[in-house]
């Protein structure tokens, strides 16, 4: 049987919701906070390689729920709106082939808090579904205004076809960071814009290239 498919961490925004939904009394937010999550739902049950039509729809009721809400709610909201936006960033700039499943940071076994500054391990499954290809793992950090602050490269490894690679990458989890995107790049393929990240907070992103072996 295969593992309960999770969403993106990036997106994993459940919290954020409820804040929004604290923090306002329109019935008609309310119902597109509903709509949110159940869309967040399906998502979390799609192949990664089926989901651009969820995205879109998701996309669209949070553009609807912004016109409903205003102050602290309209602010959670918009964290919402820029997570997302961020999140469509790392789809681009991911392979049109290789994905990561389940990824996520750790610690202890545990599911590691990516406000709590220090070391990490990203586990997740590398899946190919084309053919023989070098890949690379990208890890990018943003802080609480939706800014890239640090990103963490593997270095290029080569999986087979139609491989499923288990993935164990020692990270650093930076001062500042709030969520993070994870991005499986093929260096080959033209449609890979890494290159083009996100604007950061500061001059400059922070840049840690972990050269670890996943041969």
């Amino acid at each position: 049987m295969s593992a309960q498919r999770q969403l993106p961490p990036i997106i994993d925004f459940g919290s954020v919701l409820d804040r929004v939904e604290n923090r306002t009394d329109d019935a008609d937010a309310h119902g597109y906070i509903d709509e949110i999550r159940e869309g967040l739902d399906e998502l979390a049950a799609r192949d990664p390689d089926s989901r651009e039509t969820q995205i879109q729809e998701l996309e669209h009721l949070i553009d609807s729920l912004l016109m409903y809400v205003d102050d602290d709610a309209e602010m959670w909201a918009k964290t919402i709106q820029n997570r997302f936006a961020n999140y469509r960033h790392a789809r681009r700039e991911s392979s049109r082939t290789l994905h990561v499943a389940n990824g996520r940071l750790e610690r202890d076994g545990e599911t590691a808090d990516v406000e709590t500054t220090g070391e990490a391990t990203l586990h997740g499954q590398l899946i190919n579904n084309g053919e023989r290809s070098d890949a690379m793992i990208s890890l990018a950090f943003y802080d609480e205004y939706d800014r890239a602050i640090w990103k963490v490269e593997s270095r290029e490894f080569e999986v087979g076809p139609g491989e499923k690679r288990d993935l164990e990458l020692n990270v650093y989890i930076p001062e500042g960071a709030s969520y993070y995107a994870i991005a499986a790049l093929e260096p080959a393929d033209p449609a890979t814009v890494a290159d083009e990240a996100p604007t950061p907070g500061k001059d400059n992103v922070g840049e840690d290239t972990s050269y670890v072996d996943f041969s």
